[in-house]
């Protein structure tokens, strides 16, 4: 993912194009949500009825590993998470992936923070929720955001590291498992909305082609003429 100077130029070409594409498609689905959102339409609607059927699937078992999940996709799971593999890629000598994912990871924490206050969409009752209240507003997920960055990161840089097909598979189901599983957990918890989940996902996917349009701008002038 953060070495692509032996790749053939058309195939950058497609490959940026096809990025370009999926950015624009998810920061529009997230620019949707969040105007139907403010506006109680488009899924809004459907938001409270699926809180309710999250409570009411709710059990012990279920209950112990949705918190797992969320306590791994939080603020503080996501920066020890961070660390831990920024240090593994450092021993390795792999000092400018460290650099990626630690300044990738800076950069939507900050995101979050900003559209947080930006949309101060209230969250769901306290009545429901099981754990801490949280101290910042709903719009979009944080959890959700921040965890697909993350997980989509390192799942790059397997594909970009293996030809092996089964290490690439396992690579993004774990991906996309980590970030379904986080993404649920906020909403069977109490703590957002789907529409928060959905939007913290599709800015996610969105933040990761950004990154990876720059690495490849990046290498394309470091390339000689």
């Amino acid at each position: 993912m953060l070495s692509l100077d032996h790749l053939p130029d058309t195939w950058r070409t497609r490959r940026a194009c096809a990025l370009a594409v999926t950015a624009v498609t998810t920061l529009s689905v997230f620019t949707w949500l969040a105007l139907t959102t403010s506006a109680g339409t488009g899924l809004a609607p459907y938001d409270q009825g699926v809180t309710t059927r999250a409570v009411d699937e709710r059990h012990p078992a279920l209950t112990i590993v949705m918190q797992v999940f969320t306590v791994l996709g939080s603020t503080v799971g996501l920066t020890v998470l961070t660390a831990i593999c920024a240090s593994l890629l450092l021993m390795r000598g792999h000092r400018v992936r460290a650099l990626v994912l630690t300044v990738t990871m800076l950069g939507s924490s900050l995101l979050t923070v900003v559209l947080k206050e930006v949309f101060g969409r209230a969250r769901p009752s306290t009545d429901t929720l099981l754990g801490f209240p949280a101290s910042t507003t709903s719009f979009p997920s944080g959890h959700s955001f921040n965890t697909a960055v993350f997980a989509g990161l390192l799942a790059g840089m397997v594909l970009m590291t293996t030809a092996a097909s089964l290490y690439r598979a396992l690579a993004i189901m774990a991906a996309a498992g980590a970030t379904l599983l986080v993404g649920v957990s906020r909403v069977y918890l109490g703590y957002h909305w789907m529409t928060d989940v959905l939007a913290g996902w599709s800015l996610g996917l969105a933040w990761l082609c950004l990154v990876t349009l720059a690495l490849l701008w990046l290498q394309g002038r470091r390339r000689p003429v």
